[in-house]
């Protein structure tokens, strides 16, 4: 169904991997609204599909809500912004009517195919489940390893640690994005409830790019944090990664994770190795003081980030004996530069466990 439309307008590691590739998941990208009958008529069927293939580790689902042809649909207006850049990514040049529909799919940023191109819902569902199934036996360069996908101790906020590794050659330009979506959300009637729907780019909607890309044996690591708006379900949350080659838009490797309860200053007993408490004062206006405690000595690193998960100053790294320990932040960066209001997160990190809170600056 088509509508016009007007324009809206690390770390370097070595490691010994395989020289074949990894295995590949399928980036499922839908451009969808919540006012197209035909989005509307297929919505049910794709539930089920979708989690099936999730279920067996192919795909990560992530759909878009246009400005049309319900201008307000309010998957779209919750952040019309990056809606519209990322379907504006897809759309080429004008006219962007040739272009731009829903309900549309792409299958790794490159294969595009329409429901509406089938006779039956049955022949559209076959020819997804086959269209899925050919691309996952295309070995990917590269993996993605989530290592923490955390709810901070409030849960306004999720700390994402994760590594992109290359098992083969990926020397071309590329793009690395974060998406946060909604396994399920529901608005009020006639709107209803949608699945995997898009809410927010980390950092934005133009990604971290990655000139020049990555040789076979490479790893950078990430820390990254988002923001969870009051309107988020947090028992529904999912943090979605994947990297896409510039140019040709081709989708490179995808990973999903739901992001994982906080296990920090509440938990006791004796298998907890490090504690950590809140620091003193917050909101604070030019130092304030950060406890935590061993049961047992080991190396330790404290850092303190943004919101958007950026390395602000390094605290401590280096071994810690057992027992309580207590550091000082003067509101400054690595650098020696007084950074200013706002909301930081303190993090510390152990062999085997990370910590993390958050602390109120006022200049």
């Amino acid at each position: 169904m088509k509508f016009g439309i007007l324009a809206l307008v690390g770390l370097l590691l070595v490691a010994t991997v395989a020289a074949h590739g990894a295995q590949r998941v399928v980036l499922v990208e839908q451009f969808t609204n919540s006012g197209c009958p035909a989005c509307n008529s297929i919505k049910d069927t794709m539930v089920v599909v979708f989690q099936d293939l999730i279920d067996q580790a192919k795909i990560v689902p992530i759909l878009y809500h246009t400005w049309w042809p319900y201008p307000s649909d309010p998957f779209y207006l919750f952040n019309p912004q990056e809606d519209s850049l990322r379907t504006m990514y897809y759309a080429g040049f004008e006219p962007w009517i040739e272009y731009l529909y829903v309900p549309s799919f792409r299958f790794d940023g490159k294969y595009i195919k329409d429901p509406s191109d089938f006779a039956t819902i049955q022949e559209w569902v076959d020819f997804f489940y086959q269209t899925v199934d050919s691309l996952v036996t295309i070995p990917s360069p590269l993996r993605i390893k989530i290592t923490d996908n955390t709810f901070s101790p409030d849960s306004d906020s999720v700390y994402v640690s994760f590594d992109v590794v290359a098992d083969d050659d990926a020397s071309f330009n590329m793009i690395l994005y974060l998406a946060v979506t909604e396994w399920r959300h529901r608005y009020s009637y006639p709107v209803g409830k949608h699945d995997h729907a898009f809410r927010d780019f980390v950092p934005d909607a133009n990604g971290y790019s990655i000139p020049g890309g990555m040789s076979a044996g490479d790893s950078l690591h990430f820390d990254w944090s988002y923001y969870v708006d009051p309107e988020y379900r947090t028992d529904r949350l999912v943090t979605n990664i994947f990297i896409q080659r510039s140019g040709t838009r081709k989708i490179q490797q995808a990973v999903r994770q739901e992001p994982s309860a906080y296990a920090g200053v509440e938990i006791t007993g004796g298998d907890v190795c490090v504690k950590l408490e809140k620091n003193v004062p917050n909101p604070f206006t030019s130092k304030t003081t950060i406890s935590f405690s061993l049961a047992r000595p080991g190396k330790v690193e404290l850092g303190i980030y943004t919101l958007t998960g950026r390395l602000v100053t390094t605290l401590v790294d280096h071994q810690v004996d057992a027992g309580s320990h207590k550091v000082t932040w003067d509101g400054r960066d690595r650098f020696g530069n007084e950074v200013g209001s706002g909301v930081y997160y303190y993090k510390v990190r152990t062999a085997s466990e990370t910590r993390s809170g958050k602390m109120i600056l006022l200049r």
